[in-house]
C-alpha cells in the first residue's frame, strides 16, 4: 500500500472523538462523497471526504495535502485513517467551501454572462492554483466549473481548485500518458496518442 509522502500523516483515533459528522451531502467527487461535518470544540463547520483506503485514494489524498497552502486550493486540516464495517477508510477534513461551485455561479448569472473584471478575476485565481500545482510537477488532470468552490457566497469570494482524484506527480515534462478528462469538458488532445505535455494538463 502506497504510504502518504507528506511529513503529516492519518490520525488513527476515531474521526468522531473529534467531529460530529451529519447527513448534509456537500457534493460528489471522483472518488467519494463529501458531506458536512462540524468541530467538536470550537463548533467549526468543515467538508468531509470520505474515501475507501486504496493506492489510488493515498495518492489523491498525498498530492492534495502536498498543495493545500495555497491560497487558492482548497485546505485539508485533518486526515483519519479509520474503520467502517470491516474496511478502512481514509477520512479528509477540508475547510467548509460554502460559495458553491463556480459551475451555480455561471447557471445563475441572469444575463449568461460574466462581466470583463469579474471574468479575469475567475481566470487570475485558476491560473495562480495550475501555476502552484505545476511548479511542484503536479498536474491536476480534471479542471472544471464543478471543480472550482467559492469560499463564501460574497461576490468578491476567493476561488479555490479542489478534486485531486485524477492528478498526477510529473517528474518530466512528458509522463502523463493516461487520457483523463470529464466528457464535456474533453480537449482533442486528450484522444491524441502523444503523451500529453504537462502544460496541457
Amino acid at each position: 500500500m502506497l504510504s502518504l509522502q507528506n511529513q503529516r500523516q492519518p490520525k488513527t483515533t476515531p474521526l468522531t472523538d473529534d467531529y460530529v459528522t451529519s447527513n448534509t451531502v456537500l457534493g460528489y467527487g471522483i472518488n467519494g462523497k463529501v458531506v458536512q461535518c462540524t468541530h467538536r470544540r470550537t463548533q467549526q463547520n468543515y467538508a468531509l471526504k470520505v474515501l475507501l483506503d486504496s493506492e489510488r485514494a493515498r495518492r489523491e489524498v498525498d498530492l492534495h495535502w502536498r498543495v493545500s497552502g495555497c491560497r487558492y486550493i482548497v485546505n485539508i486540516i485533518d486526515v483519519y485513517e479509520n474503520t467502517f464495517k470491516d474496511r478502512k477508510c481514509l477520512l479528509v477534513v477540508m475547510e467548509c467551501m460554502e460559495g458553491g461551485e463556480l459551475f451555480q455561479r455561471i447557471q445563475d448569472k441572469a444575463d449568461g454572462a460574466f462581466t470583463e473584471r469579474e471574468a479575469a478575476q475567475i481566470m487570475h485565481e485558476i491560473c495562480a492554483a495550475v501555476d502552484y500545482l505545476h511548479s511542484r510537477d503536479i498536474a491536476h488532470r480534471d479542471l472544471k466549473p464543478e471543480n472550482l468552490l467559492y469560499t463564501t457566497t460574497q461576490p468578491n469570494a476567493t476561488l479555490k481548485l479542489t478534486d485531486f482524484g485524477f492528478a498526477k506527480e510529473t517528474f518530466t515534462s512528458y509522463t502523463l500518458q493516461t487520457p483523463c478528462y470529464t466528457p464535456y469538458y474533453v480537449g482533442e488532445c486528450a484522444f491524441c496518442r502523444d503523451n500529453h505535455h504537462l502544460v496541457s494538463s
